[in-house]
């Protein structure tokens, strides 16, 4: 008699192809070094005095920690034992019985275990040692669908525009599938799937803390996604489910990320050596394009490395093996032992994001937004006397970056005050800001974004652009807009400016400047190592300094624009009247 569910009893359990006891270990995808001295010591002195006989309770302080340096909102993260575990509680809540699940083949082989073992089927979208997308817009009728970028076993990987279509497809459906996004290797990859996740409610994006910061002892990953459905998620994650051990090695490890950074920053230039090494000297066999942390080989090379005392993983069937990249010497190792050569390392060019403002810095927009709350205040309130210097004091004070906010304000101020100029008032509040309105604004800024932008759809005509787009390339940076704007007033400033660029604007509470989210998001979508903001407002300023607090491994500069630069500008900051002037600067930077 059988106790468990009779479509789990031919289910095979997860186990590795056969592998020698011994050798250097390339075949699990570990970083190739443990943790940096300082932070090992730090994370054992907490171990010492960790009372082993309590229940582990940080794990709600750290999923907050998290989730602010991830730039994500309230509830947008939550923390679990592996990404793999979070995956398994995914198809557990999405997934009733027969249910389809799309994934990638070849893909992670614990994959078609989770699907079966809450329910699911598997649909197979072949993939080769590529990533096309033209299969996955067949599998959209697919309860899930489940991307690895970069794909494991290959390393195969497709650009954020490249993948665009796919989402927006997803989305459009009447009933759209989850789709999931395993980004397990993400920081090997030129550039990651960040930005998608508030754009979609029907994406999630899992990440691990098992590659990047050497921690795969501590099984740690995360999840990003809605806040709606990740609070569900939450309810069905089993309590206390991470080791209080874990939870520390966490806090450790967020305290020294820079110290984990530059291991993870030369390891795709070091992988691409190792390719182009093999490509050299064995041009019988293929390494095909990695974003990860390893390499894909055909013909299968393991016979030849297992005899040297190197374990590489064998991907049985295929006449293919993976090899994970290794430290400078493991790696000269494997490329010694194929025949090969490992190149000497080139220097390597930093990372570098140039995120730009739109209003004030890409386009003069400065009158058509003055008139446009000028009307609106006019149509909402007649009688409130209205100048550009009220205005201005707003702008000044911070927390009113947005316009529909800005014209609440001055509602919420004139029911207060009553019909007087209110330019005193705003500069009496002394950068303090008016915290008891809070509500009162909240409630009417519905109202006074309808009419803002019904007045703003005529002023527009008054915006000209201030730089253009090959005057932004020249400076060789990588491009990124960072906006107060919503999304319809983004698109509008797309067609004053006459190109686009990937950009983050005022579309949740969470991505409102002062607030860093948005600039935390796109450090993450470039792999930034240096981020330069350009902006002209306190609130850009302020936004800056909190990124720079939460992610300290990056180098964080800010670029104060504009008239007001003296009143915002940091004896840091780099200061210019106008975006133009900067760009010089910047391109002179460049190695």
């Amino acid at each position: 008699m059988s106790f468990l569910r009779p479509d789990l009893a031919d289910l095979p359990a997860y186990r590795r192809p056969p592998e020698p006891p011994t050798g250097l270990r390339l075949h699990m995808n570990e970083a190739g070094s443990d943790w940096p001295a300082e932070a090992r010591e730090a994370l054992l002195a907490r171990l010492r005095t960790l009372p082993f006989n309590l229940y582990p309770e940080r794990q709600e302080e750290l999923t907050e920690r998290l989730r602010k340096r991830v730039g994500a909102p309230e509830g947008g993260l939550l923390l679990g034992p592996s990404s793999g575990a979070l995956l398994d509680l995914v198809a557990m809540a999405g997934l009733s019985f027969g249910d389809t699940v799309a994934i990638p083949d070849p893909g992670f082989s614990l994959y078609p275990m989770l699907v079966r073992r809450n329910g699911g089927q598997v649909r197979k979208v072949p993939q080769g040692t590529g990533f096309p997308l033209e299969p996955w817009f067949e599998a959209l009728d697919c309860r899930q669908i489940w991307l690895t970028l970069p794909n494991n076993p290959t390393g195969a990987w497709v650009s954020p525009e490249a993948l665009e279509p796919l989402l927006a497809a997803a989305a459009a459906r009447p009933t759209p599938p989850l789709v999931v996004m395993d980004e397990a290797y993400a920081e090997f990859a030129p550039a990651t799937h960040r930005l998608a996740v508030d754009r979609y409610p029907n994406v999630v994006l899992l990440r691990t803390f098992s590659k990047a910061l050497a921690s795969a002892s501590w099984r740690l990953g995360y999840l990003l996604g809605d806040p709606a459905l990740v609070s569900k998620l939450a309810t069905l994650q089993l309590p206390y489910s991470i080791p209080a051990a874990s939870l520390e090695a966490l806090d450790v490890a967020l305290d020294f990320a820079p110290a984990f950074e530059p291991a993870v920053r030369a390891l795709p230039e070091r992988r691409d050596r190792l390719a182009a090494s093999l490509a050299t000297a064995l041009p019988a066999h293929r390494a095909a394009p990695s974003a990860g942390n390893f390499i894909h080989v055909t013909p299968d090379p393991s016979d030849a490395l297992e005899a040297e005392g190197i374990k590489v993983r064998r991907l049985p069937g295929t006449g293919a093996a993976r090899l994970t990249i290794g430290t400078e010497p493991d790696t000269a190792r494997v490329a010694a032992t194929l025949g090969a050569a490992l190149p000497k390392p080139a220097p390597r060019p930093r990372r570098r994001l140039l995120v730009l403002d739109i209003d004030g810095v890409l386009i003069d927009a400065d009158r058509s937004f003055l008139e446009a709350v000028a009307r609106t205040l006019a149509e909402l309130r007649p009688a409130l006397p209205w100048s550009d210097d009220s205005y201005r004091a707003f702008k000044r004070l911070g927390g009113y970056n947005n316009d529909f906010r800005l014209a609440a304000g001055a509602l919420a101020l004139a029911e207060v005050h009553g019909d007087v100029d209110l330019r005193p008032v705003i500069e009496a509040a002394n950068g303090r800001g008016f915290p008891e309105l809070d509500a009162q604004m909240e409630a009417l800024e519905p109202a006074a974004q309808i009419v803002v932008q019904k007045h703003y759809a005529d002023t527009i005509r008054l915006e000209r652009p201030l730089v253009g787009l090959a005057e932004l390339q020249a400076t060789g940076w990588e491009l990124a807009v960072l906006t107060g704007r919503p999304p319809e007033e983004l698109d509008l400033a797309w067609k004053v400016l006459g190109f686009s660029l990937p950009a983050v604007c005022d579309a949740a509470p969470h991505l409102r400047k002062p607030e860093p989210s948005g600039l935390l998001q796109l450090a993450d979508a470039f792999r930034a190592e240096e981020v330069v903001f350009a902006g002209d407002t306190v609130d850009d300023a302020r936004c800056l300094r909190a990124a720079a607090e939460l992610k300290p491994e990056v180098a964080w500069r800010f670029a104060a624009i504009g008239p007001d630069r003296s009143r915002f500008a940091a004896a840091e900051d780099v200061q210019t009247e106008t975006l133009c002037d900067l760009l010089p600067t910047l391109t002179q930077e460049l190695p």
